[in-house]
Protein backbone atom coordinates (compact mmCIF):
# COMPACT_ATOMS: atom_id res chain seq x y z
CA UNK A 1 0.00 0.00 0.00
CA UNK A 2 2.75 2.44 0.86
CA UNK A 3 4.98 1.24 -1.97
CA UNK A 4 1.76 1.85 -4.32
CA UNK A 5 1.31 5.68 -2.61
CA UNK A 6 4.94 6.33 -3.78
CA UNK A 7 4.73 5.44 -7.07
CA UNK A 8 1.56 7.35 -7.35
CA UNK A 9 2.89 10.77 -5.58
CA UNK A 10 5.79 10.38 -7.90
CA UNK A 11 3.83 9.99 -11.03
CA UNK A 12 1.60 12.89 -9.62
CA UNK A 13 4.52 14.96 -9.20
CA UNK A 14 6.41 14.05 -12.51
CA UNK A 15 3.66 15.25 -14.14
CA UNK A 16 2.74 18.28 -12.21
CA UNK A 17 6.45 19.17 -13.08
CA UNK A 18 5.79 18.10 -17.20
CA UNK A 19 2.57 20.09 -17.10
CA UNK A 20 4.61 23.09 -15.86
CA UNK A 21 7.14 22.71 -18.20
CA UNK A 22 4.61 22.66 -21.32
CA UNK A 23 2.84 26.17 -19.37
CA UNK A 24 6.64 27.54 -19.15
CA UNK A 25 7.27 26.62 -22.69
CA UNK A 26 3.86 27.94 -24.17
CA UNK A 27 4.20 31.38 -22.64
CA UNK A 28 8.08 31.64 -23.19
CA UNK A 29 7.59 30.72 -26.97
CA UNK A 30 4.76 33.07 -26.94
CA UNK A 31 6.76 35.73 -25.22
CA UNK A 32 10.09 35.84 -26.35
CA UNK A 33 8.92 34.53 -30.34
CA UNK A 34 7.28 38.04 -31.04
CA UNK A 35 9.91 39.66 -29.81
CA UNK A 36 12.47 37.33 -31.80
CA UNK A 37 10.50 37.79 -35.16
CA UNK A 38 10.34 41.64 -34.66
CA UNK A 39 13.83 41.62 -34.38
CA UNK A 40 14.87 39.73 -37.21
CA UNK A 41 12.24 41.47 -38.88
CA UNK A 42 13.93 44.53 -38.20
CA UNK A 43 17.41 43.10 -39.38
CA UNK A 44 16.16 41.97 -42.46
CA UNK A 45 15.13 45.83 -43.09
CA UNK A 46 17.89 46.95 -42.83
CA UNK A 47 19.83 44.92 -44.74
CA UNK A 48 17.15 45.39 -47.22
CA UNK A 49 17.16 41.93 -48.14
CA UNK A 50 14.12 40.60 -47.41
CA UNK A 51 12.44 37.67 -49.24
CA UNK A 52 9.58 38.07 -51.50
CA UNK A 53 7.64 35.42 -49.79
CA UNK A 54 8.02 36.52 -46.06
CA UNK A 55 9.63 33.43 -44.91
CA UNK A 56 10.65 35.62 -41.59
CA UNK A 57 7.65 35.30 -40.30
CA UNK A 58 7.82 31.48 -40.78
CA UNK A 59 10.94 31.39 -37.94
CA UNK A 60 10.05 29.74 -35.04
CA UNK A 61 13.85 29.58 -33.40
CA UNK A 62 16.77 31.24 -33.08
CA UNK A 63 18.58 30.05 -36.27
CA UNK A 64 16.99 32.51 -38.45
CA UNK A 65 17.93 35.18 -36.38
CA UNK A 66 21.57 34.62 -36.20
CA UNK A 67 21.93 33.89 -39.79
CA UNK A 68 20.25 37.34 -39.52
CA UNK A 69 22.95 38.82 -37.01
CA UNK A 70 25.92 37.27 -39.06
CA UNK A 71 24.74 39.24 -42.21
CA UNK A 72 24.10 42.44 -40.92
CA UNK A 73 27.35 41.91 -39.28
CA UNK A 74 29.18 41.30 -42.05
CA UNK A 75 27.36 44.30 -43.93
CA UNK A 76 28.53 46.58 -41.38
CA UNK A 77 31.83 45.41 -41.21
CA UNK A 78 32.06 45.80 -44.87
CA UNK A 79 30.92 49.49 -44.20
CA UNK A 80 33.35 50.34 -41.73
CA UNK A 81 36.44 48.82 -43.95
CA UNK A 82 34.88 51.22 -46.64
CA UNK A 83 34.35 54.03 -44.70
CA UNK A 84 38.08 53.28 -43.08
CA UNK A 85 39.61 53.22 -46.75
CA UNK A 86 37.69 56.51 -47.94
CA UNK A 87 39.46 58.33 -45.07
CA UNK A 88 42.88 57.67 -45.00
CA UNK A 89 42.19 57.94 -49.16
CA UNK A 90 40.74 61.70 -47.82
CA UNK A 91 43.77 62.15 -45.40
CA UNK A 92 46.29 61.14 -48.16
CA UNK A 93 44.71 63.33 -50.69
CA UNK A 94 44.24 66.60 -48.91
CA UNK A 95 48.03 65.54 -47.67
CA UNK A 96 49.10 65.38 -51.81
CA UNK A 97 47.24 68.42 -52.39
CA UNK A 98 48.91 70.35 -49.47
CA UNK A 99 52.34 69.32 -50.96
CA UNK A 100 51.94 70.11 -54.27
CA UNK A 101 50.68 73.73 -53.61
CA UNK A 102 53.09 74.15 -50.77
CA UNK A 103 56.27 73.94 -53.43
CA UNK A 104 55.39 76.14 -55.88
CA UNK A 105 53.65 78.78 -53.45
CA UNK A 106 56.66 78.81 -51.46
CA UNK A 107 58.77 79.78 -54.73
CA UNK A 108 56.44 82.99 -55.42
CA UNK A 109 56.90 84.18 -51.88
CA UNK A 110 60.63 84.09 -52.55
CA UNK A 111 60.88 85.89 -55.84
CA UNK A 112 58.19 88.21 -54.27
CA UNK A 113 59.58 89.06 -51.11
CA UNK A 114 63.19 89.03 -52.72
CA UNK A 115 61.78 91.93 -55.61
CA UNK A 116 60.55 93.80 -52.61
CA UNK A 117 63.40 93.88 -50.62
CA UNK A 118 65.53 95.69 -53.52
CA UNK A 119 65.58 93.33 -56.68
CA UNK A 120 62.97 95.20 -58.24
CA UNK A 121 65.26 97.66 -59.19
CA UNK A 122 68.08 95.16 -60.67
CA UNK A 123 66.99 94.77 -64.49
CA UNK A 124 68.44 91.74 -64.84
CA UNK A 125 66.94 89.80 -61.67
CA UNK A 126 64.00 91.52 -61.88
CA UNK A 127 62.71 90.03 -64.65
CA UNK A 128 64.06 86.53 -64.42
CA UNK A 129 62.74 86.50 -61.20
CA UNK A 130 59.40 87.30 -62.18
CA UNK A 131 59.36 84.74 -64.97
CA UNK A 132 60.00 81.83 -62.37
CA UNK A 133 57.26 83.15 -60.29
CA UNK A 134 54.74 82.87 -63.30
CA UNK A 135 55.73 80.04 -63.97
CA UNK A 136 54.81 78.48 -61.08
CA UNK A 137 51.58 80.27 -60.30
CA UNK A 138 50.83 78.20 -63.81
CA UNK A 139 51.50 75.08 -62.18
CA UNK A 140 48.75 76.13 -59.28
CA UNK A 141 46.20 77.04 -62.02
CA UNK A 142 47.17 73.67 -63.82
CA UNK A 143 46.72 71.71 -60.35
CA UNK A 144 43.57 73.41 -59.86
CA UNK A 145 42.10 72.91 -63.36
CA UNK A 146 43.04 69.23 -62.84
CA UNK A 147 41.42 69.07 -59.38
CA UNK A 148 38.32 70.79 -60.53
CA UNK A 149 38.19 68.46 -63.40
CA UNK A 150 38.52 65.24 -61.29
CA UNK A 151 35.92 66.96 -59.07
CA UNK A 152 33.58 67.06 -62.09
CA UNK A 153 34.02 63.55 -62.84
CA UNK A 154 33.74 62.10 -59.67
CA UNK A 155 30.16 64.10 -59.26
CA UNK A 156 28.74 62.91 -62.67
CA UNK A 157 28.85 66.57 -64.00
CA UNK A 158 31.12 65.62 -66.50
CA UNK A 159 29.06 64.76 -69.64
CA UNK A 160 30.46 63.08 -72.94
CA UNK A 161 29.44 64.87 -76.39
CA UNK A 162 30.05 62.32 -79.16
CA UNK A 163 30.90 63.69 -82.45
CA UNK A 164 32.31 62.13 -85.76
CA UNK A 165 36.18 63.22 -86.35
CA UNK A 166 39.02 62.23 -88.17
CA UNK A 167 41.54 60.23 -85.55
CA UNK A 168 44.22 60.92 -87.83
CA UNK A 169 44.14 64.93 -87.53
CA UNK A 170 43.71 64.86 -83.94
CA UNK A 171 46.77 63.36 -83.63
CA UNK A 172 48.27 65.37 -86.15
CA UNK A 173 47.34 68.05 -84.07
CA UNK A 174 48.49 67.28 -80.60
CA UNK A 175 52.14 66.27 -81.86
CA UNK A 176 52.32 69.55 -83.62
CA UNK A 177 51.28 71.38 -80.37
CA UNK A 178 53.84 69.38 -78.32
CA UNK A 179 56.48 69.85 -80.88
CA UNK A 180 58.56 72.24 -78.51
CA UNK A 181 58.81 70.54 -75.35
CA UNK A 182 59.62 67.51 -77.55
CA UNK A 183 62.61 69.37 -79.03
CA UNK A 184 63.97 70.73 -75.99
CA UNK A 185 64.53 67.25 -75.15
CA UNK A 186 65.56 65.62 -78.43
CA UNK A 187 62.61 62.86 -78.40
CA UNK A 188 60.88 62.72 -82.15
CA UNK A 189 57.50 62.35 -81.91
CA UNK A 190 55.64 60.30 -85.02
CA UNK A 191 52.16 59.01 -86.38
CA UNK A 192 51.54 55.60 -87.43
CA UNK A 193 48.85 54.88 -89.38
CA UNK A 194 48.37 50.69 -90.19
CA UNK A 195 45.16 51.74 -92.51
CA UNK A 196 45.87 54.28 -95.27
CA UNK A 197 42.19 55.28 -95.59
CA UNK A 198 41.01 57.90 -93.58
CA UNK A 199 39.59 56.52 -90.19
CA UNK A 200 36.49 58.25 -88.34
CA UNK A 201 35.66 57.65 -84.97
CA UNK A 202 32.67 58.34 -82.52
CA UNK A 203 34.11 60.52 -79.39
CA UNK A 204 34.15 63.46 -77.63
CA UNK A 205 37.07 65.02 -79.34
CA UNK A 206 38.17 67.77 -76.49
CA UNK A 207 38.12 65.13 -74.27
CA UNK A 208 40.52 62.74 -76.61
CA UNK A 209 42.51 65.42 -77.18
CA UNK A 210 43.11 65.84 -73.96
CA UNK A 211 44.00 62.50 -73.48
CA UNK A 212 46.84 62.19 -76.24
CA UNK A 213 48.32 65.33 -74.79
CA UNK A 214 48.71 63.93 -71.28
CA UNK A 215 49.74 60.64 -72.55
CA UNK A 216 52.62 61.90 -75.18
CA UNK A 217 53.32 64.88 -72.56
CA UNK A 218 54.25 62.35 -69.73
CA UNK A 219 56.35 60.56 -72.40
CA UNK A 220 57.73 63.75 -73.11
CA UNK A 221 58.56 65.02 -69.45
CA UNK A 222 59.48 61.30 -68.11
CA UNK A 223 61.26 59.53 -71.04
CA UNK A 224 64.44 59.01 -71.94
CA UNK A 225 66.43 62.21 -73.87
CA UNK A 226 67.43 61.27 -77.78
CA UNK A 227 64.31 58.59 -77.50
CA UNK A 228 61.20 58.21 -79.75
CA UNK A 229 57.75 58.24 -78.68
CA UNK A 230 55.40 56.91 -81.66
CA UNK A 231 50.76 57.36 -81.82
CA UNK A 232 50.05 53.89 -83.38
CA UNK A 233 46.35 54.17 -84.85
CA UNK A 234 45.15 50.91 -86.41
CA UNK A 235 41.75 49.97 -88.05
CA UNK A 236 39.92 47.08 -85.75
CA UNK A 237 36.65 47.22 -87.99
CA UNK A 238 34.39 48.16 -85.56
CA UNK A 239 36.54 50.27 -83.67
CA UNK A 240 40.25 52.05 -83.86
CA UNK A 241 42.87 51.94 -81.45
CA UNK A 242 44.80 54.11 -80.72
CA UNK A 243 48.41 53.15 -79.23
CA UNK A 244 51.20 55.64 -77.33
CA UNK A 245 55.02 53.77 -77.46
CA UNK A 246 58.08 55.72 -76.11
CA UNK A 247 61.92 53.73 -75.61
CA UNK A 248 61.87 55.14 -72.32
CA UNK A 249 62.62 53.97 -68.77
CA UNK A 250 59.89 51.85 -68.21
CA UNK A 251 57.60 51.16 -65.25
CA UNK A 252 58.09 48.10 -62.78
CA UNK A 253 55.33 46.30 -62.51
CA UNK A 254 54.66 46.47 -59.34
CA UNK A 255 53.39 50.35 -59.89
CA UNK A 256 50.85 49.43 -63.05
CA UNK A 257 48.17 48.76 -61.31
CA UNK A 258 48.64 51.97 -59.10
CA UNK A 259 49.67 54.64 -61.74
CA UNK A 260 46.25 55.71 -62.74
CA UNK A 261 45.69 56.70 -59.09
CA UNK A 262 45.63 60.29 -58.55
CA UNK A 263 48.92 61.91 -57.42
CA UNK A 264 50.54 58.32 -57.51
CA UNK A 265 54.46 58.55 -58.66
CA UNK A 266 56.68 55.99 -59.82
CA UNK A 267 59.63 57.84 -58.81
CA UNK A 268 59.08 60.72 -56.53
CA UNK A 269 62.32 62.26 -56.42
CA UNK A 270 62.46 62.22 -60.27
CA UNK A 271 58.43 63.81 -60.77
CA UNK A 272 58.35 66.19 -58.17
CA UNK A 273 61.39 68.01 -60.61
CA UNK A 274 58.83 67.77 -63.29
CA UNK A 275 56.22 70.63 -64.02
CA UNK A 276 53.18 67.80 -63.69
CA UNK A 277 50.03 68.03 -61.46
CA UNK A 278 50.12 64.10 -60.94
CA UNK A 279 46.49 64.40 -62.37
CA UNK A 280 46.96 63.89 -65.92
CA UNK A 281 46.95 59.51 -65.81
CA UNK A 282 44.05 59.84 -63.69
CA UNK A 283 42.30 62.46 -65.80
CA UNK A 284 42.99 60.03 -68.85
CA UNK A 285 41.60 56.86 -67.54
CA UNK A 286 38.57 58.43 -66.60
CA UNK A 287 37.88 60.24 -69.60
CA UNK A 288 38.24 56.75 -71.42
CA UNK A 289 36.17 54.77 -69.27
CA UNK A 290 33.44 57.30 -69.67
CA UNK A 291 33.43 56.55 -73.31
CA UNK A 292 33.16 53.01 -72.21
CA UNK A 293 36.33 51.53 -72.94
CA UNK A 294 39.41 50.98 -70.98
CA UNK A 295 43.00 52.13 -70.83
CA UNK A 296 45.55 49.56 -70.79
CA UNK A 297 49.15 49.98 -69.79
CA UNK A 298 52.44 47.73 -70.84
CA UNK A 299 55.94 48.58 -69.36
CA UNK A 300 59.28 47.14 -69.24
CA UNK A 301 62.01 48.57 -67.56
CA UNK A 302 64.59 49.63 -69.33
CA UNK A 303 62.59 49.18 -72.41
CA UNK A 304 59.68 51.18 -72.75
CA UNK A 305 56.19 51.55 -72.04
CA UNK A 306 53.05 51.25 -74.15
CA UNK A 307 49.72 52.96 -73.44
CA UNK A 308 46.39 51.70 -75.73
CA UNK A 309 42.95 51.88 -75.65
CA UNK A 310 40.19 52.17 -78.52
CA UNK A 311 37.35 54.06 -79.60
CA UNK A 312 34.26 53.18 -81.68
CA UNK A 313 34.56 53.99 -85.28
CA UNK A 314 31.98 56.68 -86.70
CA UNK A 315 29.04 55.01 -88.78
Amino acid sequence: MESSLSIFTFLLIFSGVIVGLLIAYYFVRRHYLGKIKHIAGEIEKSLKKKSADNTISNYYDLDGLERSVKRLINEKTSEIDNLKELEQFRKEFLGNVAHELRSPIFNIQGYVYTLLEGAMNDEEVNVKFLQKAARNIDHISSLVEDLVTISMIESGEVHIEYSSFNIKDLVKEVIDFLDLPAKGRNITLQMKCLAEHELYVNADRQKIKQVLINLLGNSIKYGRENGNTSITIEDLHAQVSIEVSDNGEGIAEEHLHRIFERFYRVDKSRSRSQSGTGLGLSIVKHFIEAHKQKIIVSSVPGIGSIFSFTLDKAR
